[in-house]
């Protein structure tokens, strides 16, 4: 496979959504941070997590293998630098923090993430790896429009923060859609928007997405006494609609891209490395350096952090792609004769 046979829209969206999470985690925690500062950095980057679900759904779905043929792959692709990751995690926080490695924590990797609470992402999409293959089934006859009801079911639970303020809403797993929500609705999203580009228009993303930032900024200038949290979070239709928005936008760049092409594929091949690495580079080195400690004011201080971990993250990981088992360390893929051009999940 060729570098033109990749989708250049997929690897901006990785490369954003990379560069999202970054810059999500890299305010050093103080009492000299400003409120709104730090709610817009967080809301603004949030739809980075939603975009990695979304590639992961238009890449794999619906699934074309055995069952077991996948889980072989997909697992072996992610789980295992996730276990070298989270040891490697363990081995800082009782070096460098003093904390003990429990037998309970250990026999509790298989459910949860340990070391480092930013691994949650992958056991998420492990479990939505899981889902695929029952899902894939449904996708490869349903039509178009009852693929848009379903989703509008999902929708409709993102909203159940909103209707609660004027209905009751039955949100535990007796409620009738509690199987219609969760991050599976963006994996399915990716497929939808993969199928149907054509029902992504700027002309209904824009007033949208104009409305998702209008409506959390005027909450947080009023001082409105809102759970943001719960309101402008992962699973809201304000970040759904900035993940539509994104996607849309990196589809119209890329057309205009494709001299960039092979750079930008390289570079996100390495995001899943920047991914598993950058909390270390972040929190456990330049947290507690004294001329980033020193640096004002607050929002240089968080841009200095977020240049210093995407650059250090980057090539630490493009150091790890040169060894001869790169791929069950950070996932990269190399051919033969190089760079790998397969289009990867993560």
């Amino acid at each position: 496979m060729t570098s033109t046979n990749r989708v250049l829209s997929y690897d901006i969206l990785r490369i954003l959504a990379c560069v999202m999470i970054v810059c999500m985690h890299s305010p050093l925690p103080s009492h000299e941070g400003n409120g709104l500062l730090l709610s817009s950095l967080s809301y603004m980057t949030a739809p980075g997590i939603g975009l990695f679900f979304m590639l992961s759904g238009a890449l794999l779905l619906p699934v074309k293998t055995d069952t077991k043929s996948f889980f072989k792959k997909r697992f072996a692709k992610i789980a295992t630098p996730t276990a070298v990751w989270t040891l490697f995690y363990m081995a800082c926080n009782v070096w460098l923090r003093d904390e003990t490695v429990t037998l309970r924590s250990l026999l509790s990797l298989p459910f949860s993430a340990q070391g480092n609470p930013v691994l949650w992402f992958i056991y998420t999409l492990l479990g939505l790896y899981m889902l695929a293959p029952i899902i894939s089934r449904w996708l490869e006859s349903c039509s178009r429009h009852e693929l848009e009801f379903y989703l509008c079911l999902w929708v409709v639970s993102l909203c159940y923060p909103l209707l609660k303020l004027i209905v009751e809403v039955n949100d535990s797993n007796t409620g009738i859609l509690y199987y219609f929500s969760g991050f599976v609705g963006y994996f399915v999203l990716g497929y939808y928007s993969r199928t149907y580009p054509e029902r992504l228009s700027l002309r209904w993303l824009i007033p949208a997405v104009i409305v998702a930032i209008a409506v959390p900024a005027i909450c947080k200038l009023k001082g409105l006494e809102v759970n943001f949290y719960v309101l402008f979070w992962y699973l809201s239709p304000f970040i759904a609609i900035q993940c539509l928005f994104w996607w849309k936008m990196a589809i119209e760049i890329s057309a205009t891209w494709t001299n960039k092409r092979t750079n930008l594929s390289k570079m996100a091949q390495l995001t899943f490395g920047i991914y598993l690495i950058h909390i270390f580079i972040m929190r456990y080195v330049l947290w507690h350096c004294d001329y980033i400690l020193d640096i004002q004011p607050y929002i240089l201080q968080t841009i200095a952090i977020i240049f210093l971990t995407l650059a250090g993250s980057f090539i630490l990981s493009w150091l790890i792609s040169l060894l001869p088992f790169s791929n069950y360390i950070i996932g990269y893929q190399k051919e033969r004769n190089g760079f790998d051009q397969k289009q990867n999940i993560i």
